[in-house]
């Protein structure tokens, strides 16, 4: 899992004009968490989004910290902490609508997912595919959306040892929509591509 935490870094450019004090923040938060200080990063964008809550970007940074930590971690007390926090700051904003925010939840509910395949798949499978799909539907362009499904769906077709060679070429069109689809918003999500690239080249193993 080490490889997908490391996909996760988003990496900034740091220009040299003048920046706002949100951009100051952001950056170092960004900065924190690309060094490994995943607490410090956290906390950085709790007191971002404590001062801006009408914007999404900060909480989401928070959330995704915690899932790709919930991914990481070994430690099952620790994995199911990490998705519980992380759930309550998914769950506490109105995003309904937002294709980014809906790609995490659904990714914060795979790692739960992990926990205890056996016994969760059936109750979360269902509602990991619709917020997906939803995502999709939201932005059809949007590579996380598009390559969060193909990948669990590989996932959930070796389990039962099925062909996987429709998901992989979904896995293709994201790694294509990468390079296409641009963020709208300074700091929006734009993770993903080493990930894409590394099913790809492992698809049909």
């Amino acid at each position: 899992m080490k490889t997908l935490i490391i996909a996760f870094f988003v990496l900034f450019s740091v220009t040299t004009y003048a920046q706002s004090p949100y951009e100051k923040g952001m950056i170092q938060g960004l900065a924190f968490w690309k060094s490994g200080k995943t607490t410090e990063a956290a906390a950085q964008f709790e007191r971002i989004a404590q001062a801006d809550p009408e914007n999404w970007i900060p909480p989401y940074y928070q959330a995704l910290i915690g899932t790709t930590a919930a991914f990481a971690t070994s430690d099952q007390e620790e994995k199911l902490k990490l998705i519980e926090n992380t759930k309550i700051i998914l769950n506490n904003s109105s995003q309904d609508r937002n294709s980014e925010w809906l790609t995490l939840k659904a990714m914060n509910l795979v790692a739960e997912l992990t926990t205890d395949p056996m016994t969760k798949s059936q109750t979360l499978a269902p509602t990991i595919y619709a917020l997906y799909e939803k995502a999709i539907q939201l932005d059809p362009n949007n590579p996380r959306a598009v390559l969060g499904l193909a990948e669990f769906q590989i996932g959930s077709k070796k389990y039962f040892k099925q062909d996987t060679s429709k998901e992989c070429e979904a896995v293709k069109k994201a790694l294509n929509l990468f390079e296409t689809h641009k963020p709208t918003l300074p700091f929006a999500p734009t993770w993903g591509k080493e990930r894409a690239e590394h099913i790809v080249q492992n698809c049909g193993q």
